[in-house]
This record gives structure tokens, sequence and C-alpha cells, in this order.
């Protein structure tokens, strides 16, 4: 390659470097002359050179030292990460101690502009976290009273008043507010979504930049953290777009200046992160900033490890077995024709376990994922892999509880049709009388016409509209006479 005898003979040096920068197939180890020769240019007069060398020699094992020692004497701010991005490419672990040093530095910046310090330490958290064993950090089992929200679905907050009765609390636009002093005791409560920490003095912020940060810089992160968490060390953050309108620009703005703010606490990166600050647009163009704890494991759901694409949300199903869970049988029979997956049979036995359960399904991949799930939520739910709508029972149910296909799921609107109309058709044969349907679909001009026409032994108890995303889903609650 012309370019690597001209970088070798002095000739053309800064476009050479560029240009071997940019080949696509990069294999320089065998080339030990080329290496030496970019370690003697990591001491030229142009720093674009000194920053293409850099790089360069990542590509080569054993160059670390180098590297780090031409970082130390680098006097030009924008090429030290250059220096960063070569000893990325190879294997840091022993040298874990001194690039914590190089980030304990850059933490305690004075006159370095802020924008060369988050370069660098873009680059180098990441490659910390990854070259050592990441300590999670633990929660202390009683701390001071802090409030969390519960978020749930929308206009279903009361979903959640019985399992917080003992708490504090209120309900709220993102679910319902509770004053703990001990977050585990939150984590088995089934019907929330996610839990967030409203962060004090950050809230109804106009959606700019400077409104943002004017919240963010009074608001209680810090001592939030030192509330939770005995230990004192930095905490990796990342910033969460939850905004109608996704604004990239703006969350790396954010992203920045929060270092900026807090360098002795926050370190930015993209993975590993112990904490989360999200905003979210609770009106239009006002916008609330709160912390998620995401190192923080939470055993609801750990079953689900097995899930298609048509699959319920877990939380999802356990807001509809709270509404269901009044008019359901104890140890009574339950039938899911359409299971996919699981989860609502097994949501359902966490709540109000059944003496006999069983899905159906025609899709043999979700069949398998069900019984995954179910093994792994330690309970007994016997599955078939058929058409729910042949299906021969020897015996009735005192249940049906089920996810009905949809449009978007079938394509087919006359084949939709027919399965609607022949399960219908079909419940008087499953169910005993004085039992219950259950049945959640967005559907609902099917479910309205073949109420009309099977009213002789149906009636329908409880109808309840349920927002999902842009798309509007339905509860039924029926007796079979």
């Amino acid at each position: 390659m012309d370019f690597v005898s001209n970088i070798k003979n002095n000739e053309r040096i800064r476009e050479s470097l560029i240009e071997l920068k940019a080949h696509d197939e990069l294999k320089l180890d065998n080339d030990q002359e080329l290496k030496m020769k970019l370690i003697d240019l990591l001491n030229h007069e142009d720093p674009k050179v000194r920053k293409n060398s850099a790089i360069l020699l990542g590509y080569y094992e054993d160059t670390v030292d180098v590297l780090l020692k031409a970082y130390q004497q680098e006097k030009t701010e924008y090429v030290k990460n250059a220096y960063l991005k070569g000893i990325s490419m190879q294997d840091c672990h022993h040298y874990l101690n001194d690039l914590k040093i190089i980030q304990s530095q850059l933490m305690h910046f004075e006159d370095i502009e802020t924008k060369h310090v988050q370069a660098q330490l873009k680059i180098l958290n990441p490659l910390i976290l990854k070259n050592q064993a990441h300590k999670r950090k633990i929660i202390k089992l009683k701390h001071e009273p802090v409030d969390v929200i519960l978020t749930s679905l929308p206009y279903y907050q009361f979903v959640l008043f019985e399992s917080v009765l003992h708490l504090k609390y209120k309900p709220v636009t993102q679910g319902v507010l509770v004053r703990t002093d001990s977050i585990y005791d939150l984590l088995n409560i089934r019907p929330y979504k996610e839990m967030l920490i409203p962060l004090r003095r950050a809230t109804k912020m106009n959606l700019t930049f400077e409104s943002i940060m004017d919240g963010l810089k009074n608001c209680n992160i810090c001592e939030l953290l030192d509330i939770l968490y005995d230990d004192q060390s930095v905490f990796y953050f990342r910033v969460v777009d939850s905004l109608r309108y996704k604004d990239p620009t703006l969350i790396k703005k954010v992203s920045e200046k929060l270092f900026e703010l807090y360098p002795q606490k926050l370190l930015n990166t993209t993975e590993n992160y112990d904490i989360e600050v999200v905003l979210k647009e609770v009106r239009k163009d006002q916008v609330n900033a709160y912390l998620k704890l995401t190192h923080l494991r939470n055993p609801r759901f750990n079953y689900r490890r097995d899930v298609i694409a048509t699959s319920m949300q877990p939380y999802v199903a356990a807001t509809l077995i709270e509404l269901a869970k009044p008019y359901m049988k104890d140890d009574g029979k339950v039938l899911d024709p359409f299971v996919g997956t699981g989860t609502l049979l097994i949501e359902k036995n966490f709540v109000k376990p059944s003496k006999f359960a069983m899905g159906i399904d025609i899709y043999g991949n979700g069949i398998e994922s069900a019984r995954k799930n179910t093994k792994l939520a330690g309970q007994t739910i016997y599955y078939v892999h058929k058409d729910s709508l042949r299906f021969v029972n020897n015996e009735m149910f005192d249940e049906i509880l089920t996810d009905m296909p949809t449009l978007a799921q079938i394509n087919d609107v006359h084949q939709l049709h027919d399965i609607y109309d022949r399960f219908f058709d079909r419940i008087k044969r499953l169910v005993k009388p004085g039992g219950y349907v259950f049945l959640y679909t967005s559907e609902i001009s099917l479910v309205r016409k073949n109420l009309r026409l099977q009213e002789g032994y149906l009636n329908l108890i409880e109808h309840y509209e349920i927002p999902r995303g842009k798309n509007m889903f339905y509860f039924f609650i029926m007796k079979v006479k």
C-alpha cells in the first residue's frame, strides 16, 4: 500500500495516516517496522499526526504502555481521547488502576474544557466497566422514607390500592405515589410497570434544555442516593428519553451537563449503569424528571424467559387479573384457548391458584415457551398444541381466561370473524352455567356482535377500556347463564 510506504519514508505523513486508518481490512500486527514508526510519530509536532498514530497503534498488541505514557505527556486536550481509543482496542485488564487514576483526574477537572473531559470519559467509562467485575450497588434494607411512584396502565391506578393500604399513598398521573422506608417491600407488588422516584424541584419543567437543567441543578438526586445507599462511590448513569417526540440531541446535552453538575457523583455510560434519569413528558411540553434504580433486581416476572412478538406484558396481565379477581373461583378449573406463552394463566395462578389449568394454542412455538415459563414459575399448567376450536373436552370449566387474536395478528378479516363466531358458539360447551369468561381484545365490534347473538346464555358483567399506546383494547367479564 502506497500510504504505508509514505509513512515509513516520511512522505505525506498526515494524509497517509488518514488513508491507512480508513482502510476497510486493517491488519497491522505483522508490520513491526510500521509499528516502530507509529510510536516515533507520537512525538510529532502535528497534533493530528499524533492523534491518528495513537489510534493505529491500537491495532497492535502490547502497545498499552506506550499509549499510556504518551497520554500523560500529551499537552493538546483534543488529542488525548485518541490515546484512550487506541488503548480501548486492547486487553487492558492489567492496566485497570492506571485507567481509574485517569478517570479520577478527569472527574476533578479544573482547567480542562468540559467537552474534552466528556470525550475522554465516553471512551474511558465503558472501558473500565468492561475490564472489571462491576460491583452492583446494594440498597439499604431500611432507609429514610422516600416517595416512589409505581406506574400503572393509564386510568388503572386503583388496581394498586389494595397492595399499598399499609403505606401513605395517593393516585398520580403516572400511577400511585407511595412513601416507603424500604424499596424492597414494593418489589412483589405485581400490577405495576416500573418504579420511579420523583426528583424534587425537577417537575413541571418546560421542554427546553435551559428549563430542564435548572430543575436538575436544584433537584435532590445526590440526597436520594445518600439516603438509599451506604456506597459513596461514583454512580454510572444514563438519561432516558420518555418524551412524546424523541430528541437525541437534547438527551445528549442533558447527559453532558449532568456530569458537569455532579462530576464526583455521576458518570455517564451506555451500559452497566447503576441508575437512569428519566425525562418524562407528563403533559404537552411539560417534563418531569425521575430516578430509576436499574440495577435493582425485581423477582416478579423472572419466570418470563421465553416470549414471542405477540406476548402480553406481565404487568398488563397482572392488572387484568386484579380486575377479574372478584369474579374468579377459588380452586377453579380454568381454560385459556389462545394461551400464547402462558402469561395470563401464570399471573392468574399467583393471585388465585387453580385446581386445574389448561392452555391451548395452535402455534407450537408459543406452547413450548409457555411450558418453559410455567416450569420457571413453579406452577402446574397443562398445555395442548392444538386448534382450540376443534378441542373436545370431557369436563366443563369454571372459567375461560384469554387474550383473543386480533386483526393485526391474523391479517385476514374473514378468518378473524370465523374465529370469534366459532369461539363464542363453543362457550356453552366449555364453561359451566354460572361460570365466567374473561376476554381481552382490541376487536370490540366482533365481541359486541357475538354478545347480541349469544344473549340467551351469555351476560356482559363488566367492560373496561384499556389504552395501549395508540390503540384501545378492551377487557370483558361475561357470565354464562
